[in-house]
């Protein structure tokens, strides 16, 4: 079984939790996109570990983290998460690093303050959106590239050259950037190669492999709700964009949706609810973010986006998280149709002015009072909450297979 763990709205979806639940009896979990802009947050036995590159499976003995080259590495961001799972007395993960991937340079980040992303997007600010833009550019810098001092010399000259331009003088010392990354290198190095081979070989001789998708199909470069979206690809489209690997390699694609919605930084959001119901949403799923944490922007459950994501990733099965934050409303919305100047649709346009001007129609359930963190099968779960998973499958015409019920590794519901 190969599977593609993808998420299905803006992020923050809880994919690091259902990626550690299914590689259990992983052998590799491949990263394909983006970089420290990424939070996946697992609890287990160790604690709670917030990851940012580092694929969550590696938290399983056995299972060997892939950086694909769709990724872009920090390298100082990198050692101090891997310092920081040591410090839970976790054993140090099995990596292995594309020698293709790009790399963040101190650069990228202070070209991201001086363009002022954050403010008109809502970017992360570590440097992401220039990194891709280097790349996209042929000025970046690969990991493989290291051992070639001149290369590396030269990236970084062209990134001050750039910013002093821009009046930024004197941005940082070239020489101890050097040395930190020579040191990276000599750390590294043995970890780095060919990893579309690696995984290519490891499928041919029917290893079990998840790829780890950061980020969520609305927030993709081309399929999202740009311009507010990140610079990678985020859909399934991006595990051969990213790895090398071929879309018919994958057995299973698994959407991960929360039982709600939210967003954070710029852009449209149909089903966000200002009022006292996504201030509770919020309070009560945490929803602060792993990466930057600031507060995010919540609502109710937009099934014309979720479907809209089914289509453009195929997914054979959905995950849906949080649903232990619903428990105590005396009612539950879900978002199943958009009303525009001209009359309702059930489709999601691709410009974000129309998508921003849309209000949306809700279908209301019944809420539910029990606790569920302790349901392990269907069944226990209230009637209510069995209706909602029922209603979500129906609309977007993929079931509903997994779903989170707590924060822990063990709170989930299998659904056969």
């Amino acid at each position: 079984m190969t599977t593609a763990v993808i998420g299905a709205q803006w992020g923050d979806e809880a994919k690091g939790k259902i990626t550690h639940f299914l590689a259990r009896d992983a052998h590799y979990t491949v990263r394909f996109n983006g970089g420290p802009n990424a939070g996946h947050t697992v609890k287990d036995r160790h604690g709670t570990a917030k990851l940012h590159h580092i694929p969550v499976g590696t938290l399983h003995e056995g299972c060997k983290g892939v950086l694909g080259h769709g990724m872009v590495i920090d390298p100082w961001t990198l050692q101090d998460e891997l310092a920081a799972l040591e410090a839970q007395g976790r054993p140090r993960p099995k990596l292995g690093f594309s020698d293709r991937v790009h790399l963040i340079l101190p650069h990228h980040k202070l070209r991201e303050q001086v363009q002022g992303s954050a403010q008109r997007i809502g970017t992360t600010c570590r440097g992401i959106g220039p990194c891709y833009e280097d790349r996209a550019g042929r000025r970046g810098l690969r990991l493989g590239e290291l051992d070639e001092e001149d290369t590396v010399r030269a990236a970084l000259g062209a990134g001050i050259a750039e910013l002093e331009a821009a009046g930024c003088k004197d941005p940082y010392d070239v020489e101890k950037v050097l040395r930190d990354l020579q040191e990276f290198n000599e750390q590294a190095r043995e970890q780095v190669g060919d990893m579309r081979a690696e995984v290519e070989a490891a499928l041919a001789s029917g290893r079990r492999v998840i790829f780890e998708g950061a980020q969520g199909t609305l927030l993709d470069l081309d399929w999202g709700t740009y311009p507010y979206v990140t610079s990678s690809s985020t859909t399934v489209h991006g595990v051969g964009w990213g790895t090398g690997i071929r879309s018919e390699q994958l057995t299973e694609v698994i959407g991960v949706v929360k039982a709600y919605t939210t967003r954070v930084g710029e852009g449209p959001f149909p089903s966000e609810d200002n009022g006292a119901a996504g201030e509770q949403l919020r309070e009560r799923g945490g929803e602060y973010g792993t990466t930057t944490g600031r507060p995010r922007r919540c609502g109710w459950l937009d099934l014309v986006a979720l479907r809209y994501a089914c289509r453009i990733n195929g997914f054979t099965g959905l995950a849906l998280t949080k649903l232990d934050v619903l428990s105590g409303l005396s009612e539950v919305n879900l978002c199943v149709a958009y009303r525009t100047s001209a009359g309702t649709v059930e489709d999601f346009p691709a410009a974000s002015r129309e998508l921003s001007s849309v209000a949306p129609v809700y279908e209301s359930l019944p809420g539910w009072n029990e606790d569920i963190g302790g349901t392990r099968c269907e069944d226990e779960l209230p009637r209510a909450a069995r209706r909602l998973l029922s209603l979500v499958g129906d609309f977007v015409g993929v079931r509903v297979s997994l779903v989170g019920v707590g924060p822990a590794e063990e709170e989930i519901v299998v659904i056969d």
